[in-house]
């Protein structure tokens, strides 16, 4: 958990949000596997797809607004863990390993967008000082 700790506390606001998203998803999977027992990947996990949703829309949301290029990558990658969900409600019949590596690998391109973003910000905040965190609306 270095990168989302690493994040938080040197990141600005884009990154913190990211940071506490994936850090909320860390803490409900196992409370999840607690309750309704460990992950078969055999057919459709609705509470896994139910907590990939939320956290495509929290990541989504997040880079819609950011005044930075990374929360894209990152919520891509979460995208593509719900393309996993979609696939395996039109078609589970073999496609068991398929299924765990695109709905669980995603975080490993979503915690380096992370690192990197929170790279940048502060290289960015060295070079010209603060800056807008979101994108202004209107």
């Amino acid at each position: 958990m270095t990168v989302p700790a690493y994040a938080f506390f040197r990141g600005a606001a884009p990154e913190r949000r990211t940071a506490i998203t994936i850090l909320i998803w860390f803490l409900a999977d196992p409370v999840y596997h607690r309750i309704f027992g460990p992950p078969q990947f055999v057919a459709l996990d609705y509470g896994h797809a139910v907590l990939d949703g939320m956290e495509l829309t929290a990541l989504l949301l997040i880079a819609l607004r950011a005044n930075r290029l990374w929360p894209l990558w990152a919520a891509g990658a979460q995208f593509a863990a719900m393309s996993g969900h979609f696939a395996m409600a039109v078609h589970s019949a073999g496609v068991t390993s398929a299924y765990w590596a695109v709905t669980q690998l995603p975080i490993f391109p979503q915690l380096f967008a992370l690192v990197l973003g929170t790279v940048a910000h502060e290289r960015r905040l060295r070079r010209i000082g603060p800056y807008r965190d979101w994108r202004p609306t209107g």
